[in-house]
C-alpha cells in the first residue's frame, strides 16, 4: 500500500506541476564588425600560394564574425633571416587581405642595432604594430635592450603588444608599469591581461589619478584570460570590475588563435557582461582608433563577409 500511495502521489504531481521553464541564452548585446587584435601567423602556415594561405586564414577569421584581424609573428634571437621572412610574409598577406588583416611584426631585442634596424624596415612596411613575447622569446622585460626597442617603436608610432602573463616573472607587471611611465609615448598592449593575476592590472586605474604621470598610454587585452573565468560568476565579476576599473575605452579583443578560435574567444567576452555600449567599445572601437582602422567592415561585398554576417543574423 505504501508503493501505490507514493505512484499515486508522483502521478498527481507530474500533472499539476509547471512546466519547466526551457533555458534561453540571451542574444549577444553586440553583434556588429569585430576587430581581434591577437591572430598568430603560425611558422609554416599556409597553402602552396599567398591566395590560398589567406584563404584558408579568412575561413577561421569569418568563422568568428571578425571582421579584421592582426596577425602577429615572432622573431627569434639572433636568426635575422627568419625574422625578415616572418615580417615579410605578415605583410604581404595584410596586403593582400583588402584590409581584413593588417600586420604586426616583431624584432627581438636582444638582437641590439640589427633590431632597431629591422624595426624601422618594418614600420616602412606598414605593420601597426611590434609583437613581444618575453616568455617564447626568452628576455626580462626590465632589460635596457627592452627599453631601447620600445623606445624606437613609440618613435616610429608602432603599438607595443607585449605578452603579459609570465609564470616565471611574478614582477613582470611592475617592470610594464615602469616601461609606461617612462614612455608615456608609447602605446603598449599587454596580452592576456596578466592571466591568473588579471586583477593586479587594476593598477592602471589606480595611475589614472595621477595624469601628470600617467598619459593613459596602456591596453589591455583579454585573450585567454576570459576563457580563463568563462563560466565563473565571481571571476567573470571580478574580471569585468577590473576592466571597469581601469577604464572600458582601454580593453580590446583578441582570441590567441590558433590557442582558442575567434569564435570561442567572441563567446567568451560575450558571457563577461558587460552592456551593449561596452561590447562595442572592447569588439571594434577602441582597435579602430588605436590603430587607425576604418569605423566599417572592410570589403562587405567579400563571400566570406557575407556568410560571416548572414551567420550573425541567423
Amino acid at each position: 500500500m505504501r508503493w501505490l500511495f507514493l505512484a499515486i502521489v508522483c502521478a498527481l504531481w507530474a500533472c499539476v506541476r509547471p512546466a519547466p521553464t526551457p533555458l534561453v541564452t540571451p542574444p549577444p548585446s553586440y553583434a556588429g564588425p569585430i576587430i581581434d587584435t591577437h591572430f598568430h601567423l603560425e611558422p609554416g602556415y599556409g597553402g602552396p600560394s599567398l591566395q590560398e594561405t589567406l584563404r584558408g586564414l579568412d575561413e577561421i577569421r569569418a568563422r568568428g564574425g571578425v571582421a579584421t584581424a592582426g596577425l602577429i609573428v615572432i622573431a627569434q634571437q639572433g636568426d635575422l633571416e627568419f625574422t625578415r621572412s616572418e615580417n615579410d610574409r605578415a605583410v604581404e598577406l595584410a596586403r593582400a587581405s583588402g584590409g581584413r588583416f593588417f600586420a604586426f611584426g616583431s624584432v627581438h631585442p636582444m638582437d641590439g642595432d640589427a633590431a632597431l634596424a629591422e624595426l624601422e624596415r618594418i614600420a616602412a612596411l606598414g605593420v601597426r604594430g611590434l609583437k613581444l613575447h618575453p616568455n617564447t622569446q626568452q628576455f626580462d622585460v626590465a632589460a635596457p635592450e627592452v627599453e631601447r626597442v620600445v623606445q624606437r617603436a613609440a618613435e616610429l608610432g608602432l603599438a607595443i603588444l607585449f605578452d603579459a602573463y609570465s609564470p616565471f616573472d611574478p614582477g613582470q607587471t611592475g617592470k610594464l608599469v615602469k616601461l609606461a611611465l617612462a614612455h608615456p609615448s608609447a602605446r603598449f598592449i599587454l596580452a592576456h591581461m596578466g592571466g591568473p593575476r588579471f586583477f593586479d592590472m587594476a593598477v592602471f586605474g589606480l595611475l589614472n589619478a595621477h595624469p601628470k604621470a600617467f598619459q593613459r598610454n596602456v591596453w589591455l587585452e583579454l585573450s585567454a584570460v576570459s576563457h580563463m573565468v568563462a563560466g565563473s560568476p565571481s571571476l567573470t565579476e571580478q574580471l569585468r570590475h577590473t576592466c571597469r576599473f581601469v577604464g572600458v575605452d582601454r580593453v580590446l579583443f583578441g582570441s590567441d588563435y590558433p590557442a582558442l578560435t575567434p569564435e570561442q574567444a567572441v563567446a567568451d567576452v560575450h558571457a563577461l557582461g558587460f552592456d551593449a555600449s561596452e561590447e562595442r567599445l572592447i569588439f571594434h572601437d577602441n582597435a579602430a582608433a588605436l590603430f587607425g582602422l576604418p569605423s566599417s567592415p572592410p570589403n562587405p561585398s567579400s563571400p566570406l563577409m557575407r556568410e560571416s554576417a548572414a551567420g550573425h543574423a541567423r
